[in-house]
């Protein structure tokens, strides 16, 4: 057991090392930019269906995420599961960073 901890001494798990570096290099805003609109499909698909078909997020700033969609029923739903879809996000992010959705249809 002791020869395990000294031989992971000195590394760091990826997500952490990560952080650290995009706070080192103020880059925290880029960084939550590319998670929002990385994982916006995986979350938004889990609440409204069709979003992974119609949907498409294309920004996101000041707390703020840009979604295009294909359709107006689409667009419906998402706003009404958007304070849902805005606490998913930011559960998987780790960080309250989201704080509105705007769909533009």
């Amino acid at each position: 057991m002791e020869n395990r901890k000294k031989y992971y001494k000195g590394f760091a798990k990826i997500d952490k090392l990560v952080s650290q570096t995009a706070k080192q290099y103020n880059l925290e805003n880029a960084l939550y930019r590319h998670q929002t609109l990385k994982h916006w499909q995986e979350i938004a698909c889990t609440f409204v269906e069709e979003a992974k078909d119609f949907t498409q997020a294309i920004d996101f700033k000041k707390g703020v995420l840009t979604i295009a969609c294909l359709s107006r029923e689409v667009a419906s739903k998402l706003k009404l599961m958007s304070q849902k879809i805005i606490s998913a996000l930011n559960e998987l992010i780790g960080r309250q960073v989201v704080y509105a959705i705007y769909v533009e249809v």
